[in-house]
């Protein structure tokens, strides 16, 4: 009876016995199937047996997955052996004992062989002898017996580890599946082993070369074999290809701890980015939240620090992150003194001699998007300074959020660390940086285009979310969205819909007040203040009372000054204390933390991004215009505006006192949200859930705590352990101090509190079940961002942020991956006010288009407001779904859509890159003289023929331009990929024709011809490419220029030669060299419109350069060190980039390699 090939696979339940038994004996597991399981692996590829007798016919037992180790994986076979007969019976039969013991074997190999009927199997055996990929030696020692019985696996015949079996099998049908034997699996003796076999196969007084005569037998067996001259083969042209384009790849030992507690997708994400890296200079991991991207990033730093090739490494995180990254980076066995941890304020605080010498090696920048999407910014231009200094320096940036953000955003992350010599000279965004560098102009070009975009996305980013994700390996638990409406009372249902009119109706006249002599100026600042109120209205009543009340004793004190002071006078005396009023309420220095202080969303104060508005000259300008302004106020005018003011100062605090007045009676007996509250955590607490609850503002998380921990444990303060709480619990508040933090009623630090709430997630399994351990947790968003608090499977939203991806990083506390099925469901709670949300949505109707900016202009950074609009909006239709809804609609919105995404084409390329560089580590013999050069030939029926070549680009004057090589799909006579090429060649691996009596000479020298003419047609295409390219670039070069920059750069050396003294003597008293001289103009010329404040000084230069000498100190700023050394360095790049056109006719190519498909009529 034949057995099927599904008799030689393991089930699960042998691979298991296998692995934990390790016996083979051919009873329950057999050395056919183990051979199979172990010869399966694709890191396999070496195979050495050391056996009493070797059975050709014993390796049809094992054909399939034998032709896979061969053909796809150019696996090598070293086949050591002795005799069944000893040498001593073969003394007794002739006396020429040595030769009659080698013709014994020679005969019984003959015998065997003849057996073999598969003619295409023994046909590969013969080519494989040929190739030297299957080595046989026979045992001719002192021994009188060769008895060993061996088998040894491995990724190659020099590595150290592998797995071993070794027992009491021959390589034969009796011995790998007749015979009960005894057979033992081991890994921990495979060293061992592999020295003894490479001593003994290496002797020469031991072991004899029987290779020669095996390939005669086999070749003898092999009937009605086409002779003639040989072909290359398609394992040649396999192995040629795997050179030139094979690189070294990242492994990671999956034996190894902190590999082993790695989640797959964090494991693919280790090797994906450090190839990045290792190509391009620079990664960004922005995968989504809950995914664990500190832990990926932990991971390529630990496996750079295995190859010595990363030893300085310095990370960028805020200073609140550092306590997580010191926990990930222990976890995967990175000690303290092995990278320094800093965050964005120190580092911009350090001289530039010091920042001179901070040569690491590689730099990561934790959320990248906050001060590194400008590259205008301080800290920006602080690294890439030491880029500059050090271009060894590798950058690997983390951010969540890359689509929240502009294009430009993203194409300023990407370009921080870029090795633009890594990169591909046919990336269309390469064309762009060496023109233009990175301009604002250039990135904006860049950002509209959307092929070099989508390049430019593919070869940096790694992006993988919750759903893209899609659980491989792990699972997420379910997401509930309970929502909890609020029964209101009439009298407070009331209170929240008069909010919106009321608040609508202030003024604020103490913000901005120059917009009562410019009515014209946008007053984005007050209405951004309406939808805070509105915000902080639906959080708690506290808090918008508190909110109320700072502003009713800012007006107080404006209206006594306006009436002690300013009502007072008359004429110019009035006019001065309106001037005097408005200079005191624009000091730069301090107005947003005056005037918006109160609101800021805790947390917020250490995020703040030093962007260019907040520099010395964006305010130096701001302040010169408001003070031109206020200087210009007339008499008539200030006497108009005082009354204005003072009019809407009455009326606003009318306003205010009415709404606390009404607050303060609303609220005297009940707080229905409280109560809501504090019955959906008696729920869950009895439903044994530790729960979270979260606001965005620090008065609403004191309210909440103190109402809570009254509720739960009265007056008890939890110090005496005869009485112990009925619910311990933490508050986080955040911000610099652990002032506000409590566990329970004691002062305590965020990450005490943190690990006494999640003591599993956080590795404190000491505190589980000690009074130490607390139940309830209570936090501003300090608490949302880089923390593991998955012991937890309750999230309460207090109120919900405007921006989605806050709400998104709260629930990505508890919202983790997890490797077990038990993943169970969390809860993610809300609680609607529908009067609140009919205001807020009217405010935002309003506002319009104009919500945005006047949002994301602010603290609100990144805001995505359309989806919480929707929200707002759906809660009227669908309140159920409503929150959710708003998370997929962000989560669709912030996964890039560009074509085959970079996860995709990344592990496409690893897995062929894997199998082209495994595949040339074997080596292989190579064929002297083939029938035709360069080219293979196969006979597969599907699949196309492809080509390497070198093209030779020449100008029409036959000048050199520059060499590059061009895959080429020769079938479609179009150019092609590493991928599809890989595939191709791959596909064709065992089916080469072996000679010209397969396949005759002069039809395949035709098909060579054939192949000729459709590389030519596509180099052609290739060049027109090329010049459409050079083309482009010079219209871009053209166009990547400002005129008004080239106008200001003009009057500068204008103005230098006609008064050369004075310039040298401006520029140092602002601590400049003449010699810098050069460098500004070069920055000037890169300026354009998109680079907004430079751009307005730009034009003042062009207009009168005498201006611009006479003010320059308040220019230095913009012509500091760092800023002219990087400008001089985009100087010398574009001045490297070569526009002209290539000529056909002068260019050439040169084949290189190629596999050519002959069809089955052409071979007849």
């Amino acid at each position: 009876m034949t057995k099927t090939t599904d008799f030689f696979k393991l089930t699960d339940e042998q691979t298991t016995r296998l692995l934990s038994d390790r016996v083979i004996d051919n009873r329950q597991i057999t050395m056919t199937q183990a051979i199979n399981y172990l010869l399966g692996k694709q890191e396999v590829k070496s195979l050495d047996i050391a056996v009493g007798y070797f059975y050709l016919s014993g390796l049809l037992l094992v054909k399939d997955v034998f032709t896979d180790f061969m053909n796809q994986r150019n696996g090598h076979f070293r086949i050591l052996m002795g005799n069944e007969t000893n040498k001593a019976t073969v003394k007794l039969l002739d006396t020429n004992s040595e030769g009659n013991y080698y013709q014994y074997i020679y005969n019984q190999s003959k015998s065997d062989t003849a057996q073999v009927s598969d003619q295409e199997f023994l046909a590969m055996v013969e080519e494989w002898l040929a190739q030297g990929r299957i080595e046989v030696k026979v045992y001719t020692g002192e021994a009188n017996y060769f008895h060993a019985k061996s088998y040894l696996f491995a990724s190659s015949q020099n590595a150290d580890e592998g797995t071993a079996i070794v027992g009491s099998s021959n390589f034969s049908r009796n011995g790998l599946e007749g015979n009960t034997e005894l057979n033992v699996l081991s890994k921990d003796n495979y060293l061992a082993l592999h020295r003894w076999y490479s001593n003994l196969w290496l002797s020469e007084e031991e072991v004899q070369d029987f290779s020669p005569d095996l390939i005669k037998i086999v070749h003898s067996n092999v009937s009605d074999k086409p002779q003639g001259l040989p072909y290359k083969t398609v394992e040649e042209t396999y192995f040629d290809f795997a050179n030139l384009y094979a690189k070294p790849y990242t492994e990671l030992d999956p034996k190894k701890d902190w590999v082993k507690d790695l989640y797959p997708h964090q494991r693919s994400g280790v090797v994906a980015i450090k190839d990045r890296l290792d190509t391009f200079g620079t990664a960004v991991l922005s995968d989504g939240v809950g995914l664990g991207k500190t832990r990926t990033a932990a991971g390529v730093l630990r496996k750079y620090m295995e190859s010595e090739t990363v030893n300085k490494v310095l990370i960028l995180a805020d200073s609140k992150l550092h306590t997580q990254w010191r926990e990930e980076m222990k976890a995967v066995g990175v000690a303290p003194d092995q990278y320094t941890l800093m965050s964005r304020d120190e580092l911009v605080r350090r001289p530039l001699k010091e920042i001179d010498r901070m040569h690491f090696t590689l730099i990561v920048v934790d959320e990248a998007h906050q001060g590194f999407k400008n590259s205008r910014t301080r800290s920006y231009r602080t690294l890439q300074r030491i880029k500059r200094k050090f271009p060894d320096t590798k950058g690997l940036m983390l951010t969540a959020t890359p689509w929240n953000n502009r294009r430009d955003d993203v194409l300023n992350i990407g370009l921080l660390f870029m090795n633009l010599d890594g990169v591909p000279a046919d990336r269309t965004y390469k064309q762009y940086l060496l023109l233009g560098g990175t301009t604002g102009k250039t990135v904006k070009k860049l950002a509209a285009d959307d092929k070099a975009f989508n390049e430019f996305w593919r070869d940096l980013y790694l992006q993988r979310t919750r759903h893209t994700y899609g659980g491989q390996g792990a699972q997420f638990p379910k997401r509930n969205f309970p929502s909890i409406a609020i029964p209101y009372e009439p009298q407070k249902e009331q209170i929240f819909s008069d909010n919106f009119e009321a608040i609508a109706n202030l003024h604020f006249p103490y913000m901005d007040p120059i917009t009562y002599v410019d009515p014209n100026k946008d007053r984005s600042m007050a209405k951004q203040l309406k939808l805070l109120l509105l915000k902080r209205a639906d959080s708690s009543w506290i808090a918008f009372r508190d909110s109320l009340e700072n502003i009713e004793g800012r007006l107080l004190k404006l209206k006594k000054r306006f009436e002690q002071d300013i009502m007072l006078k008359k004429g110019k005396g009035l006019l001065r204390a309106y001037q005097n009023l408005l200079g005191e309420a624009y000091d730069l220095s301090n107005y947003q933390s005056e005037n918006l202080g109160f609101f800021v969303v805790d947390g917020q104060e250490e995020n703040l991004d030093e962007q260019e508005q907040n520099s010395k000259l964006r305010k130096q300008q701001y302040l010169d215009h408001i003070t031109e302004q206020i200087e210009s106020i007339k008499v008539n005018t200030a006497t108009k505006v005082v009354e204005e003011m003072y009019q809407d100062i009455v009326a606003d605090l009318s306003i205010l006192q009415r709404l606390i007045e009404r607050l303060n009676k609303a609220y005297v007996k009940i707080d229905e949200k409280l109560d809501t509250v504090l019955k959906q955590v008696d729920y869950e607490v009895q439903q044994h859930h530790k729960v979270i609850l979260v606001s965005q503002f620090a008065d609403t998380v004191q309210y909440y705590y103190d109402a809570l921990y009254a509720h739960f444990n009265g007056d008890n303060q939890g110090h005496d352990d005869q009485h112990p709480l009925n619910l311990p619990m933490g508050k986080v508040l955040g911000g610099g101090n652990n002032d506000g933090n409590r566990l329970n009623q004691d002062q305590a630090s965020k990450q005490a509190i943190l690990e006494s709430f999640s003591p599993r997630s956080k590795n404190r399994l000491d505190l589980l079940g000690t009074p130490q351990e607390i139940e309830l947790l209570v936090g501003t968003d300090t608490i949302s961002t880089g923390q593991n608090l998955q012991d937890a499977v309750t999230l309460m939203n207090i109120d919900l942020p405007y921006n989605p991806m806050t709400l998104e990083q709260r629930i990505g506390r508890i919202d983790r991956p997890r490797k077990d099925a038990k993943t169970g469901e969390i809860y993610i709670y809300t609680f609607p006010a529908y009067r609140s949300i009919e205001s807020q949505l009217k405010m935002t109707q309003r506002l319009g288009t104009k919500m945005e900016g006047i949002i994301s202009d602010t603290e609100f950074d990144d805001v995505v407001l359309p989806e919480y609009q929707h929200y707002l909006q759906n809660m009227n239709k669908k309140p159920a779904k409503a929150v959710e809804t708003m998370l997929n609609e962000t989560d669709a919105k912030l996964t890039y859509q560009g074509g085959m995404s970079a996860e995709q084409h990344s592990e496409q390329y690893q897995e062929a890159n894997r199998r082209m560089y495994d595949y040339r580590s074997n080596g292989f013999k190579k064929l002297a003289k083939p029938a035709v050069p360069t080219f293979s030939f196969s006979k597969v029926k599907e699949g196309s023929s492809a080509a390497v070549v070198t093209l030779h680009y020449r100008d029409v004057n036959g000048s050199e331009l520059q060499d590059e090589n061009v895959l080429i799909n020769l079938t479609n006579q179009t150019t092609s990929t590493i991928i599809e090429v890989e595939k191709e060649f791959r596909a064709a691996l065992g089916h080469s024709i072996m000679t010209t009596g397969e396949f005759n000479q002069n039809k395949a020298l035709a098909l060579v011809s054939r192949a000729k003419d459709g590389i030519k047609q596509a180099i052609k295409a290739k060049i027109d490419q090329y010049n459409s390219q050079q083309l482009s670039m010079k219209d871009n070069m053209s166009d990547l220029a400002d005129s008004t920059s080239s106008k200001a750069a003009a009057n500068i050396r204008s103005s230098t030669k006609a008064n050369p003294a004075y310039v040298a003597n401006r520029m140092q008293e602002c601590g400049l060299k003449p010699s810098d001289l050069k460098g500004i103009v070069s920055y000037i010329q890169t300026i354009t419109k998109e680079d907004i404040t430079e751009y307005a000084i730009v034009k003042e230069i062009a207009a009168n350069v005498d201006r611009f000498w006479e003010h320059f100190d308040s220019y230095s700023e913009l012509f500091s060190p760092d800023r002219l050394e990087v400008m001089n360095d985009l100087g010398e790049q574009r001045k490297q980039v070569d526009s002209r056109a290539a000529d056909y006719e002068k260019s050439s190519f040169d084949i290189l390699l190629g596999n050519l498909i002959a069809a089955t009529e052409e071979r007849n």
